[in-house]
């Protein structure tokens, strides 16, 4: 299902707020293609869909093997950030087909709840769960309804809530749900300046792809939200440009490799949509008006 074409032109303005159920519906236009579709394009065993750790003489971006490795080393990081312990409970907002999560419970022994809203990756992401058989319940749900009782050591996020209109709320939530002293951790992208969040052609495209659920913000604001949720910023993580020119590189190259395949899952007319937007997002991160950070908070007192 393509993002329908809009002469209604607040959509083509980011931070538009929609109800729970509408942003689900907005959200799925672009997460219920087929799970194929995206797991050809990510490539590697977890389908991170999401900036990677690179190493510098990983320059083969279309094995399977290559890709894993970047995936993991960015996890893995994550990791270390969370001081992820055997036995720890953790959150992933934004979950996916459920291969972060898994890899985290699998390697450091926590266990999990992931939350998404598509019903193809819900399927995909219990499925990648019973085959490596880590303690990960995936939950179907907006997170403004997830409630939970037991409470969380660490909830994460990897380029998920820049399609959070209400990050202040968000923050809240995660505060409720996080145990005394527990970390939140969110990676995503920056405009090095406020003035940089205003639409254009070029991201308007993004935009709709997405199904108009664009909130791109610059750091100072995310740390100001989350300073006055309760939280207190303990790290922030640049992850150089040259990591998300790598991966979207991979992407590209992967949908060159491949293309019969993808054009009959979700047409050639789709096909050509996304790969424009991957080829906007690469040319973006050529420029220096983004940037990647991964923002590890602690939350306060009690």
């Amino acid at each position: 299902m393509a993002a329908r074409r809009t002469k209604d032109a607040p959509l083509q303005e980011f931070h538009q707020g929609y109800s729970p159920e509408e942003d689900r519906e907005r959200t799925n236009v672009h997460y219920e293609q087929p799970v194929e579709f995206f797991s050809l394009i990510t490539g590697g065993e977890w389908n991170v869909y999401s900036c990677n750790w690179w190493a510098s003489d990983q320059t083969n971006l279309t094995d399977p093997a290559t890709i894993t490795a970047s995936q993991a080393a960015k996890l893995d990081i994550f990791a270390q950030q969370m001081h992820l312990q055997p036995g720890q409970r953790i959150l992933d907002v934004g979950c996916g087909w459920g291969g972060p999560i898994t890899y985290l419970a699998q390697k450091y022994g926590v266990r999990g709840v992931g939350l998404n809203l598509s019903p193809k990756q819900k399927v995909a992401a219990e499925a990648r769960v019973a085959r490596y058989g880590v303690d990960v319940r995936i939950i179907q749900q907006h997170w403004a309804d997830f409630t939970d009782s037991e409470g969380f050591d660490a909830v994460y996020t990897d380029e998920v809530i820049v399609h959070f209109h209400d990050l202040d709320q968000y923050f809240a939530k995660v505060h409720s749900v996080l145990r005394p002293g527990g970390w939140m951790l969110n990676k995503e992208l920056h405009n090095v300046h406020p003035d940089y969040g205003k639409i254009n052609r070029t991201t308007a495209h993004i935009n709709e792809i997405y199904g108009f659920t664009g909130n791109y913000r610059s750091l100072g604001e995310e740390l100001t939200l989350a300073n006055n949720a309760g939280f207190e910023v303990q790290t922030i993580t640049q992850f150089p440009r040259e990591h998300y020119l790598k991966t979207v590189g991979s992407w590209i190259a992967n949908m060159d490799l491949h293309k019969t395949k993808l054009v009959d899952l979700v047409g050639l007319d789709y096909f050509k949509q996304f790969l424009v937007y991957l080829k906007i997002v690469y040319r973006i991160f050529t420029g220096e008006k983004l940037t990647i950070d991964a923002i590890l908070s602690r939350k306060i007192g009690e």
